[in-house]
């Protein structure tokens, strides 16, 4: 990973609002450096990535197999005025990666909500946010990580199925150039979030979406929901068609991972 090729591949958009780069070999994981510089009150947009994390972590505390050469793990920090609409950050993260890997030639890929990518129901990419809420801000750490190349062994010892870039189109893409699209994308789109909400990224989420009129279960802590996606509505809430009522669920997962009822 090339911190200067990084930088070049930025847009001049991008490039405006980022405030620092930072390129590690390992970390334990990029969010939890990215908590501990805001912590020490770095206050900036900040893009930390790492080549490999000793310590990845997924949604509800499972771990993102990490090691060097396999992916892409980066995390983008910015600061919000108002988080109350964090669940719709977490979307627009999803379609920002996912528009960066159709840049790169994978195709064919969808969205589960509320933020994995898949590639024929295979996980190809996850996002964690996580909040650090201050005194004086509200920052978001965007963490992003992409599969590029997993060994058979890797992926056997996942637990779930994932797919990797290179399984898709054949050859592995620039791993620097690769980052700089993602926060390109990610960068602009939260920029259109801050001005009008989740509501231009409704209609592209849904054409995306792997379970929209789909049976499904939500599991929210340890309750679960048996009901139809109906897709998002304009905040990013799920709607879910229950057998008397429509429901809109804002926290919670699709469990178990994709299986139809």
């Amino acid at each position: 990973m090339d911190k200067q090729i990084i930088q070049d591949a930025l847009t001049v958009h991008a490039f405006s609002h980022i405030d620092d780069i930072q390129v590690f070999d390992e970390l334990d994981s990029t969010n939890l450096e990215s908590l501990r510089q805001i912590k020490s009150r770095k206050p900036a947009t900040r893009l930390i990535v790492a080549e490999a994390q000793s310590a990845g972590r997924g949604r509800r505390g499972r771990c993102w197999l990490s090691p060097s050469g396999s992916g892409i793990y980066l995390s983008l920090t910015r600061s919000f005025e108002s988080v109350e609409t964090i669940q719709s950050l977490s979307l627009i993260s999803a379609i920002s990666v996912l528009n960066a890997l159709e840049s790169a030639g994978v195709s064919g890929l969808h969205l589960k909500w509320p933020n994995d990518v898949l590639f024929e129901e295979q996980k190809l990419a996850g996002v964690l946010l996580e909040l650090h809420v201050g005194t004086a801000t509200n920052d978001v750490v965007f963490g992003i990580g992409i599969n590029l190349s997993l060994s058979d062994e890797e992926k056997r010892s996942i637990g779930r199925p994932v797919t990797d870039v290179r399984s898709i189109i054949g050859h592995r893409p620039d791993d620097s150039i690769m980052a700089a699209e993602i926060a390109n994308l990610l960068m602009e789109n939260i920029l259109i979030f801050e001005d009008q909400g989740f509501r231009p990224f409704s209609e592209v989420w849904n054409s995306y979406d792997c379970c929209v009129n789909q049976d499904i279960v939500i599991q929210t802590g340890n309750a679960r929901k048996v009901g139809k996606s109906m897709g998002v509505d304009e905040s990013g809430a799920l709607i879910l068609q229950l057998w008397n009522r429509r429901e809109l669920i804002t926290g919670g997962e699709i469990f178990p991972s994709l299986r139809k009822i």
